[in-house]
């Protein structure tokens, strides 16, 4: 649907387990709150590391209340989040995961993104997600919701 030739073509979707699995939030904002409670939601074990964490920041496996340091990057983390609200400390965080080989999320930057959260709905073991690959949260949100409005009886009439 998209008519632009120099856009890139669409992420696959891929739901990955990530129960118990490590990763790291670098940020402490509303942005970061949202990741971090996604990502608690999975079962991920988070390292949250940020000057200050905004009031509804979620409890966390590890909450560390000091500025990012390059050396926090270390090859223990199966994704890392950069939601900062510097771009250039996000530019540098993504430079320091793919040195890592660790996929990350740029909060400021969809170029920089090697994967995006999707919008979850979910009822049971049966989950299905929206996407906008970055470019619009409102029509991801949009989407989602009317989706979940006939997700549950979808799944219901097929178990």
């Amino acid at each position: 649907m998209n008519s632009d030739n120099n856009s890139r073509p669409p992420f696959f979707p891929l739901m990955i387990d990530l129960k118990n699995k490590h990763v790291l939030i670098i940020g402490g904002g509303s942005v970061a709150a949202r990741r971090a409670q996604t990502l608690t939601t999975c079962g991920a074990l988070i390292t949250a590391i940020s000057p200050e964490f905004s009031p509804d920041f979620p409890n966390v496996h590890t909450r560390l209340t000091r500025p990012f340091t390059p050396s926090d990057i270390t090859s223990g983390f199966t994704l890392i989040v950069a939601a900062t609200n510097s771009r250039e400390t996000n530019s540098l965080i993504h430079s320091l995961a793919h040195a890592h080989n660790i996929p990350v999320n740029v909060c400021d930057s969809q170029a920089e993104c090697d994967f995006f959260f999707p919008s979850l709905i979910a009822c049971d073991n049966v989950a299905v997600s929206v996407c906008s690959a970055g470019s619009s949260a409102s029509l991801t949100k949009r989407l989602s919701d009317k989706l979940r409005t006939v997700w549950t009886e979808w799944v219901s009439t097929e178990l």
